[in-house]
């Protein structure tokens, strides 16, 4: 039998919402089993120590921070566990897991100072939608396969929760990348997609066609210069950029974090070139640009027999 919830997050002069829910099956026999002691210790004490160094006397850069200024630390905390997780390094993994969990805390205790919205609150909230969408494990529904379960998903979004799956809803705060995944997402689901990778990759040539023909007609090769602030040039770029997004989309790979492995292998061949003039005592800045390719070329394979690109 459903089960009759109620929650409500408070504020200094008392309750300020209340919600009651009948949706929902009592789930509580299915989740006690897996429930752990020590994890609801360490949770409780974990959250007790953000709420010190943002108190009163606690730290004074903790207590100064919003959920605007703690927006760029998820961001740079989560691609540090995005690296960490590509390097294989389980306590590394842990530990920037951490980071990830310490600037969600603090971004919930200032959404509490700055809306009434307490911790208790968004744990709840989130619990439910998460029963909610899992009705074949909490609930009576069968799947068998993991695609039935996005299908269902996304269907009680839509149908129960009035989420619409239009592109025109992904939101602007996104970076451009994820929101190009997004939009292309969503739009996918309602049948605006390629069904094949190879439409995708002929768009892409197509797009860097447009933009090679605008280069030529600007006179931008030997004066790229006069490409700054050319709204052309910008808008072929996007389009470049965004069909190259869609063949990643197709290929199943996350845009985003194909880029973030691409900028770190630069960086380690970077950093090997640079090594190697420092030690002929070479400045990176005047050595010929066919000196440095040759150190590119060998930097690569030094790493591939190391097992890094």
């Amino acid at each position: 039998m459903p089960c009759r919830l109620i929650s409500a997050w408070l504020t200094t002069g008392g309750i300020t919402e209340l919600l009651i829910k009948d949706d929902l099956p009592d789930v509580e026999s299915d989740i006690s089993p897996y429930r752990r002691v020590d994890e609801t210790v360490d949770f409780e004490r974990y959250a007790a120590i953000i709420r010190r160094l943002r108190g009163p006397d606690g730290c004074p850069w903790d207590r100064k921070q919003t959920l605007q200024t703690l927006r760029r630390f998820i961001v740079e905390e989560s691609f540090e566990l995005v690296s960490s997780i590509h390097d294989s390094d389980p306590a590394h993994i842990a530990e920037e897991l951490g980071d990830v969990l310490l600037v969600t805390l603090l971004m919930a205790d200032a959404l509490e100072a700055e809306n009434g919205i307490t911790l208790s609150y968004i744990l709840r909230e989130n619990a439910d939608k998460l029963i909610r969408r899992h009705p074949h494990v909490f609930a009576k529904e069968s799947v068998s396969t993991s695609d039935e379960v996005v299908v269902k998903w996304n269907a009680i979004k839509k149908d129960q929760e009035g989420r619409s799956e239009s592109p025109t809803t992904v939101t602007a705060g996104l970076p451009p990348l994820e929101r190009a995944q997004e939009i292309q997402k969503k739009a996918g689901r309602l049948g605006f997609d390629w069904e094949t990778v190879g439409p995708a990759i002929m768009k892409v040539r197509e797009e860097l066609e447009e933009l090679e023909a605008l280069i030529e007609q600007f006179g931008l090769i030997n004066d790229p210069g006069k490409a700054k602030n050319n709204a052309d040039v910008e808008k072929e770029i996007g389009d470049l950029l965004f069909s190259a997004v869609n063949v990643s989309r197709h290929l199943n790979s996350d845009a985003s974090i194909a880029l973030d492995r691409s900028n770190e292998a630069f960086l380690r061949r970077f950093a090997f070139i640079e090594k190697s003039l420092h030690a002929q005592g070479k400045d990176i800045a005047v050595t010929p640009l066919e000196e440095l390719d040759s150190l590119w070329e060998a930097a690569k394979k030094q790493l591939r027999r190391k097992g890094v690109s």
